[in-house]
């Protein structure tokens, strides 16, 4: 006796889960996911180069004998710093102003100015980096 329910769909054909469904994502949607996951990249790297930057004058301060190492660092920091900074200024006004849009709702990713970008949409709760590309794998669990 053969019950109703969904049947498993045959190898290479489209897949029928709800849960592989939900997974893909348009070609477009996935470009612009990049594009946020760069900007939000670029606007929470800025604080972490500059808070390194704060602690190796400290280290300074307390440590006086590493001064020479520490001279590395800090000017290799402060050019990162220096070389970040308007486009760290653009984005994070971009992204407080409104103009870099969430790809799941095209309202505002974010709707006021963060020191720390979020990973998820202020209006409707998108994250951009739950779905990494290549999640999604061809592989079937097997039983034991």
């Amino acid at each position: 006796m053969r019950t109703r329910g969904a049947r498993p769909a045959p190898l290479g054909s489209p897949s029928t889960s709800p849960l592989e469904v939900t997974m893909e994502q348009s070609p477009s949607l996935t470009a612009s996911v990049r594009r946020l996951r760069a900007y939000r990249l670029l606007a929470n790297s800025f604080p972490a180069l500059l808070a390194i930057a704060l602690a190796v004058i400290v280290f300074r301060w307390v440590f006086p004998r590493l001064f020479s190492a520490l001279v590395v660092i800090w000017s290799a920091d402060a050019l990162l710093l220096v070389v970040l900074a308007v486009p760290w200024l653009l984005v994070s006004w971009a992204l407080a102003l409104g103009k870099i849009k969430c790809p799941a709702c095209a309202a505002p990713f974010a709707t006021k100015f963060h020191l720390w970008v979020p990973k998820t949409c202020q209006t409707c709760g998108y994250d951009i980096i739950a779905l990494q590309p290549g999640a999604t794998s061809d592989k079937r669990s097997r039983g034991p």
